[in-house]
């Protein structure tokens, strides 16, 4: 089935994430519950990770929840409102390719896994930025991990975004978050069946 890329293609292209410097503490044993009502998902996250201000990130959605680590690392919780359904195949490719041909990323892991009992993207890239974003011409080697998880109308998308000297320490504990992510709503026979 052909479909029209369109303004989707930016998607995952243009999150230009900037940590906001006011961010919250909690317990370094706890972890932090984000429950969204209107968009019908929870996730918990846990150290290093501090709440923080949404108005220091940009992102190509509607942005719900973003966390803070060190040297610029974030996560950061978007949705996207396309109004129709989009196969998790279909985005990781075509996300991938972008991401590739646009920023001179490289992409290390494309992947349709389940998140929740969904089938969502899972997509590691890396390339030029500052550490809080990937831009083509940073001077800061920076890497992302993006799980977006579409279902009927929307798209839940989960952002690790880190300088990637720290990628794969960030990783782990964004990761464990993954595991913790619960997502409400439906997903179509295509998108359940998607590999």
């Amino acid at each position: 089935m052909t479909r029209s890329f369109n303004a989707l293609a930016m998607i995952f292209l243009s999150l230009f994430a900037v940590p906001w410097l006011c961010v919250n503490a909690f317990a370094q044993d706890e972890t932090m519950k984000y429950a969204d009502e209107k968009y019908d998902f929870t996730i918990e996250i846990s150290k290093p990770w501090m709440s923080t201000s949404l108005q220091g990130y940009a992102v190509p959605g509607v942005a719900r929840a973003a966390y803070a680590g060190s040297k610029g690392a974030s996560i950061v919780l978007f949705v996207q409102e396309p109004g129709r359904a989009f196969d998790p195949r279909f985005l990781v490719d075509e996300s991938a390719k972008s991401m590739a041909r646009s920023l001179s990323a490289t992409v290390s892991e494309k992947d349709v896994r389940d998140v929740d009992g969904k089938k969502s993207m899972s997509l590691v890239v890396e390339g030029k930025g500052t550490g809080g974003a990937i831009d083509g011409k940073g001077s800061v080697q920076t890497s992302q991990h993006w799980i977006a998880i579409p279902r009927e109308k929307d798209v839940i998308v989960a952002l690790l975004t880190s300088p990637s000297e720290d990628f794969k320490e960030n990783q782990k504990s964004f990761l464990a978050s993954i595991k913790r992510l619960k997502i409400g709503g439906t997903q179509t026979t295509e998108q359940k069946e998607s590999k």
